[in-house]
């Protein structure tokens, strides 16, 4: 109960909080975006290395090269995933901000 207090009383109070503006929300988003792309983009350069079987036949009329295939759909992925992590961040500060009133 005091860990909820304690954390109830960090939300509502302002200070070294920032207000939720248009240009913090797209700063956020893209950092969100940009981290999941490098991230998604080494992961998939170590699957492409690890299983190169696995990428290798990814369109059926063409071969490609695995990790390179690997490499691009983990950096799309981490795009998404990372913009997407970002958005419901910035959602639940802005909720949270409009349900503590401050």
């Amino acid at each position: 109960m005091i860990y909820h207090t304690i954390w109830v009383h960090a939300i509502s109070t302002s200070e070294g909080r920032y207000d939720v503006t248009w240009t913090r929300v797209f700063l956020m988003v893209t950092a969100g975006a940009l981290a999941g792309m490098l991230m998604g983009g080494f992961f998939g350069l170590a699957a492409g290395s690890i299983a190169p079987n696995l990428f290798g036949h990814v369109i059926p009329w063409t071969d490609v090269e695995p990790r390179g295939a690997a490499t691009v759909f983990g950096a799309i992925a981490g795009v998404l995933l990372g913009g997407g992590l970002a958005t419901f961040g910035v959602l639940v500060q802005a909720f949270m901000k409009g349900r503590t009133g401050v």
